[in-house]
């Protein structure tokens, strides 16, 4: 899936390059919103782009050259900077830190703020992993923060949300199990139990199926089972996930990193609601 989007997402960029106004045209009218292609919602108070890059750019030159190629999504070239860096005695652990996520986490806050698309992180966390492998093949397995799922409450068959929710969490270091899309209750519990999961990531991009992640929290206590269940996704709001115990709700991509921080840390699922909101 995400290699298929990473080709589109070529095509398209392209395109924007090529025939902007082609490329607003369908913006305008929407054609490429299930592609994760929008117009931008950052306001005059949000940082730019350069001070985002900034925010994020590694102070070491090397390190910073790695980061730009994961920004702009180039596998090869990541490929061949992380190592040429393990051939000069770069340290494995420091290059995933300092120089492969600070890349991803660059471009997940331009997502966040409308200026990325969800194949350009796509791209990027294809790219990154990319490097990591290599990493992981002279240090060993890398340790990841926590243990995870993903899915796409039942009935509901947009998956993009989730995709891009997934690419994220890995790209931050934690290890995720991706259940796929119109995944039942039942299922989700059998996972969380099978596989000993921290905390699961569910959305949903119609109404009429987010009963699906009520229905997923509540099964998950009947369990006995103490993975929270963050929500989010076009159709979930603050209000409807505070309506049922164990749940959190997420705006954004970026939430999902920082609800899995905190409930890997040890924290209660209602201690993460009350610190997020």
């Amino acid at each position: 899936m995400a290699m298929h989007l990473a080709i589109l997402a070529e095509e398209i960029l392209e395109m924007k390059a090529k025939d902007p106004a082609r490329y607003n045209r369908l913006i305008q009218e929407g054609m490429l919103a299930e592609l994760g292609f929008a117009l931008s919602t950052k306001s005059a108070e949000q940082l730019s782009v350069d001070e985002i890059k900034a925010k994020y750019c590694p102070k070491d030159a090397a390190y910073a050259t790695i980061s730009d190629a994961v920004i702009a999504g180039n596998r090869t070239r990541v490929v061949e900077l992380v190592r040429a860096a393990l051939q000069q005695g770069k340290d494995p652990t420091e290059l995933v830190t300092h120089a492969l996520m600070p890349g991803i986490q660059t471009l997940c806050e331009l997502y966040d703020l409308g200026n990325a698309f969800v194949p350009e992180i796509l791209m990027s966390n294809n790219a990154m992993l990319g490097g990591i492998k290599l990493c992981q093949e002279k240090l060993g397995k890398i340790p990841t923060k926590g243990k995870l799922a993903a899915f796409v409450a039942e009935g509901d068959l947009h998956d993009i949300g989730k995709n891009i929710v997934v690419a994220i969490l890995r790209a931050n270091g934690f290890e995720v199990l991706d259940l796929g899309r119109d995944v039942s209750a039942a299922t989700v519990a059998a996972a969380a139990k099978e596989n000993g999961l921290q905390m699961i990531s569910g959305s949903t991009l119609m109404s009429t199926t987010k009963v699906g992640l009520k229905h997923t929290a509540e099964t998950l206590e009947e369990e006995g089972l103490k993975a929270p269940l963050a929500c989010g996704g076009a159709a979930v709001s603050k209000n409807f996930v505070e309506t049922f115990d164990n749940s959190i709700y997420g705006k954004s991509p970026l939430d999902a990193v920082k609800i899995a921080t905190e409930v890997c840390s040890g924290k209660s699922w209602k201690d993460v609601r009350k610190n997020l909101h």
